[in-house]
């Protein structure tokens, strides 16, 4: 394909079954002729496999075609009705404010798909159409596509797209409040409620991963409580995204959770916030907590930091009341405490034979 330099043989490639081969032909048609391919491209802008329509909207776009806007406002009252869906998809990729009124009669249109089209390309064109109005009605349509597509579209469209869509917050579809929850923190308090705690687990997941300054509460129980791991990862990630020094605190906790992937998401999100330094400090504090696990976990973390600068706070750990906590400092040592090895001989006579044995096996590594 990309070496013919036949317009006819490419024209005729337009129909070929294959949609890759259609796309690849539109493309050289496009790099060949310029603005002399105009014509033929139109010509199957309304009538080619739905799929290329967008691919021949771009292509006539980029060379400067001024007719295919009025043939597709055109084709949007044509039969069947698969006409009138290309059309709106061709709108779609020629992003033309001229087709918003035509647009807007689309949404009414009997068949969900031209609907959907018809919102993507108002979607597409943007603010300029002032048709959020329009949008919004669909909000309330009886099929959940086309829901999802005007929740798209009021977001792109809206100046304050939360007023609009809260109140698909608790919407019976799935894929809706999916959409919705992408927006959570442009909705209203309970709307951002309840998707926050929605239960499907994909929709608090991208709740979570939108939340802000008003979800701080939420996001921290989440980050904490909620038995999905990916929850609670864009919990911690929506934490450190909000530029807060003081949600530092409200991060701290999640060191200690049990999926590796959500403490390093913790660790990501603390040192985005306060920076290295910043989180070394806050770790050594919690070297010093009345909680086991918390002395633990703040020992991994220093140590996935490389933090020598903690290495005095560590070694005072040598004697900690709790066996899982000397281990920890055996398994972090290395990356603590310059120069590990008479820490690890005095554990070697640990009172836990646990530790005693991890000891060893620590110092015969270390004299191979």
């Amino acid at each position: 394909m990309q070496a013919s330099r036949s317009s006819r043989a490419l024209i005729e490639s337009l129909d070929d079954p294959s949609p890759e081969v259609a796309r690849a032909a539109v493309r050289r048609i496009e790099e060949i002729d310029g603005p002399s391919a105009a014509d033929a491209l139109r010509a199957r802008l309304l009538s080619a496999d739905l799929s290329l329509v967008a691919d021949i909207a771009k292509a006539l776009r980029r060379i400067g075609d001024g007719r295919a806007v009025d043939l597709a406002i055109a084709g949007l009252t044509g039969e069947p009705y698969t006409r009138r869906l290309a059309a709106a998809r061709a709108l779609g990729a020629l992003a033309d404010a001229r087709a918003a009124f035509m647009l807007r009669v689309a949404l009414q249109d009997s068949v969900a798909g031209v609907r959907v089209a018809a919102l993507e390309a108002l979607a597409e064109i943007g603010r300029a159409t002032g048709e959020e109005g329009a949008c919004a009605r669909l909000l309330s349509d009886a099929n959940p596509q086309v829901r999802v597509a005007a929740v798209r579209a009021v977001a792109r469209i809206a100046g304050q797209p939360g007023n609009l869509l809260s109140s698909l917050a608790d919407d019976s579809d799935r894929a809706v409040r999916l959409e919705v929850a992408k927006h959570v923190a442009t909705l209203s308090d309970p709307a951002a409620a309840l998707l926050l705690n929605d239960r499907d687990l994909r929709v608090r997941e991208a709740a979570a991963r939108a939340g802000g300054m008003r979800q701080v509460g939420t996001l921290a129980v989440l980050l904490i409580d909620d038995p999905g791991v990916d929850v609670r990862r864009a919990a911690a990630s929506a934490l450190g995204g909000l530029g807060d020094t003081r949600i530092a605190e409200v991060l701290v906790p999640g060191i200690e959770d049990p999926d590796a992937l959500v403490r390093a998401a913790v660790l990501r999100a603390l040192v985005g916030l306060v920076m290295r330094g910043g989180a070394i400090r806050r770790l050594r504090h919690e070297l010093g907590s009345s909680r086991p696990a918390r002395r633990r976990a703040s020992l991994y973390s220093l140590a996935r930091l490389e933090a020598l600068e903690a290495a005095a706070d560590a070694t005072r750990l040598v004697d900690d009341p709790d066996p899982d906590v000397r281990l920890a400092l055996i398994h972090t040592a290395e990356s603590l405490v310059p120069d590990p090895e008479a820490l690890i001989r005095y554990l070697a006579d640990d009172r836990d034979a646990a530790v005693r044995g991890s000891a060893d096996v620590w110092l015969l590594r270390r004299s191979r």
